[in-house]
């Protein structure tokens, strides 16, 4: 299942002039945020490219990595 974003209204920044960019400049955060951005993302982000993965697998027939 994907999710699509909503495109941003008039008057919204997408960045730094680049559409799709992110909205803050991450350069610009002091390396503690960053860490702690990473870490609240890693479960997520982990958990939604495993499910990928399974589906994946149960579509070509192949419920195992073995080969």
């Amino acid at each position: 299942m994907q999710r699509s974003r909503p495109a941003p209204g008039p008057g919204t920044s997408t960045g730094a002039g680049t559409p799709g960019g992110p909205g803050p400049a991450l350069h610009a955060l002091p390396p503690e945020s960053l860490d702690a951005l990473a870490r609240s993302l890693l479960e997520p982000l982990s958990r939604l490219l495993r499910s990928e993965l399974r589906a994946d697998r149960e579509r070509i027939g192949r419920l195992r990595d073995t080969p």
